[in-house]
């Protein structure tokens, strides 16, 4: 029989461990354990770093958000290009997007990073993924407490291969206190329009997760959170590489049956790359993930910017003739930059449709070799 004093203990012990048992599983979201810090942070202040389709895209959506209720925090956005940021705060408008509208007095444009990045909570980058180093080692002296970064570019670092999370890790250190990454089937014109969206929203800390899906949801953007950061960065940069091929191959006239064939194929590819080779989750690339299912058939099938440059190459102009064309036309494709460092990341050898792609932007074949050969090992069972 148990003495009182020893079912007190008893209890005790049980109290405890059920204690540590409920916290546990308080820290699981969608089945990784992830961080939680003792506070929640209040966000103040969102300042969005670059103004182009994407990042003037964002600012319209927080207007259209403050429309309908008052916004509790101040959005400011910033972009080095002196002539836009002189032309939205004297006109309220862009001078080369979207001319026809305005946005609010809600939204603050500051003249210079410094200014920008100030008391800054939450930082939206929303600049092409070859520029994100440079800029946030020019941004890092300036920044005067820890903030959230919250990512927009749909690629992976340009020298190493690595996601841009450890990049941006490394480069700000002890000013970073979370990385969250926003990826899926959000063409800025339709973002801008406020057609209905969804969005996969990746952070390995459950509570920003929690705050940042309730910042960026609305009656037009649906977020879908997830702690597979890893999963979301690869899903986002694959996608572009498919829509390459997709362009391609409309390009050269084949059907849309073959068309959808060699979407599928390749995506299979990606698939096992990434979950069994490179530790993503099976869920982030499935048909219902935004970040890979929906990304993918509105890159691969839609007027995406990727799709494009490969339909161009598909038609006779060699990969850097036609990159050339897309950066006069002011449309960064960031699939070439994923393509270019796909060799450090696994081995082609594995994956004929990848490895036929990479030489052939990288003009190391001709499209006619490309052409002969797509079709050969599109079987393959990655064996």
């Amino acid at each position: 029989m148990i003495s009182g004093r020893a079912q007190i203990i008893k209890c005790q012990t049980d109290f405890i461990g059920l204690a540590f048992f409920l916290f546990f599983q308080n820290a699981c979201y969608n089945g990784d354990v992830v961080r939680i810090k003792k506070t929640e942070k209040k966000i103040k202040k969102i300042a969005v770093l670059g103004v182009g389709y994407f990042g003037y895209a964002i600012l319209k959506h927080f207007d259209q958000k403050n429309s309908r209720r008052k916004l509790s925090y101040e959005v400011c956005g910033y972009d080095v290009n002196e002539k836009i940021v002189n032309h939205l705060r004297k006109k309220r408008s862009h001078p080369y997007l979207f001319k026809n509208t305005k946005l609010g007095s809600k939204i603050v444009f500051e003249t210079s990073l410094k200014s920008l990045v100030k008391d800054c909570d939450l930082l939206i980058l929303a600049v092409n993924s070859d520029a994100t180093r440079g800029v946030l080692q020019h941004a890092k002296k300036y920044i005067n407490k820890p903030l959230i970064v919250l990512n927009t570019a749909k690629a992976l670092d340009y020298q190493t291969g690595k996601g841009l999370s450890e990049i941006i890790e490394n480069i700000l250190a002890d000013k970073l206190e979370d990385y969250a990454l926003l990826a899926g089937g959000t063409i800025a014109k339709d973002l801008f329009a406020h057609e209905p969206l969804g969005a996969s929203l990746a952070c390995q800390n459950g509570k920003v997760l929690k705050n940042l899906t309730n910042i960026l949801s609305s009656s037009n953007l649906f977020i879908y959170p997830t702690s597979d950061l890893k999963g979301v960065e690869y899903a986002s940069a694959f996608k572009n590489v498919v829509a390459i091929l997709a362009g391609i191959t409309k390009g050269m006239g084949f059907s849309y049956g073959s068309e959808t064939h060699i979407i599928s194929r390749t995506a299979l590819e990606i698939e096992e790359l990434a979950v069994y080779r490179l530790g993503a989750k099976k869920d982030t690339f499935s048909l219902g993930s935004q970040c890979w299912g929906n990304d993918l058939l509105m890159s691969c099938t839609g007027d995406t910017r990727n799709r494009k440059f490969g339909i161009y190459i598909g038609e006779g102009m060699k990969p850097k003739a036609a990159l050339a064309k897309m950066e006069r036309e002011h449309q960064t494709v960031e699939g070439v930059k994923t393509l270019e460092i796909l060799n450090k990341i696994c081995d082609l050898k594995k994956y004929p449709q990848l490895n036929l792609l990479h030489k052939l932007v990288l003009e190391k074949i001709s499209l006619e070799e490309f052409k002969n050969y797509i079709f050969v090992n599109i079987q393959s069972d990655f064996s």
